[in-house]
């Protein structure tokens, strides 16, 4: 499915969809990534803590929060136990579903608590606590991440974490990507469908905010092609293809050897 680059973003940061400051080495996005499935389409990665510390996206925050609180947790009644403790929120989109990933420092008894009123039933896979509702609906305990989703896609996540099973980020491809973005306030990573007229094997984005009041998001991001000569072959049109896909401005790229490394700017969404 090719789905338009900034139409993931914004679709992220309103639910279309780790404790420490964020490095490349040690992103969120990277410890979702480590227990996403191999053939992950995309992972897409908004860093809370980071929003809620930035005036500038006082707005977005607040929408990324009630959104995330309406969509995903009132259902579970989870949204007053959890959403004071989520330091990330990331989606996973896969062959195998599609799932929800917060990062934080929970009250799991709480949690336990909330979802037994709910009627969901605790068992255990894998040695992992995991609770489960009449449709299947799975949550799972996984170090300081709750994992949602339909059974099957989050027990493919608990075999990935016990080393069973290959992740995302064990793709060569998609890894050397995601090890070239800096931290970002939004981050994703995702494979060669989700470019229209671009020949990839993965790429990443990754927005930050740079210059306080400016109004925009600062872009960086990388692709990789299958040779330096694709890359190269593909520099002619870039600029054109990336303010096309990502509504960008400012657009700057240049090769390094299979990899075409890009910046620029997107302004911010009012909401």
């Amino acid at each position: 499915m090719k789905v338009k680059i900034l139409t993931l973003l914004i679709a992220l940061t309103v639910l279309a969809s780790s404790i420490t400051a964020c490095t490349p080495k040690n992103s969120y996005l990277i410890q979702v990534m480590k227990i996403a499935p191999i053939n992950t389409d995309v992972v897409s990665c908004v860093d809370i803590e980071a929003l809620a510390e930035d005036p500038d996206f006082d707005s977005m925050y607040s929408e990324i929060i009630n959104s995330l609180s309406y969509e995903l947790l009132d259902d579970f009644g989870l949204e007053d136990i959890v959403i004071s403790a989520i330091s990330a929120f990331a989606t996973v989109e896969s062959v195998r579903g599609s799932i929800f990933v917060l990062v934080g420092d929970f009250n799991l008894e709480d949690v336990r608590d909330t979802l037994e009123y709910y009627y969901f039933v605790e068992s255990e896979y894998r040695r992992v606590e995991i609770w489960t509702d009449d449709f299947e609906y799975t949550i799972a305990f996984i170090d300081n991440m709750i994992v949602l989703g339909n059974k099957d896609t989050v027990e493919v996540c608990i075999r990935i974490h016990g080393n069973e099973e290959s992740s995302m980020y064990d793709n060569e491809d998609m890894k050397s990507v995601a090890d070239k973005l800096p931290a970002g306030v939004i981050s994703m990573v995702f494979g060669p469908d989700y470019l229209y007229d671009i020949e990839i094997l993965a790429g990443g984005i990754c927005l930050r905010n740079l210059t306080s009041g400016d109004e925009v998001w600062d872009m960086n991001g990388w692709l990789r092609f299958d040779s330096a000569a694709s890359a190269e072959a593909a520099m002619e049109d870039i600029e054109d293809n990336l303010s096309w896909e990502l509504d960008a401005t400012n657009i700057d790229a240049h090769l390094s050897g299979q990899f075409i490394e890009f910046s620029g700017e997107i302004e911010i969404p009012d909401y």
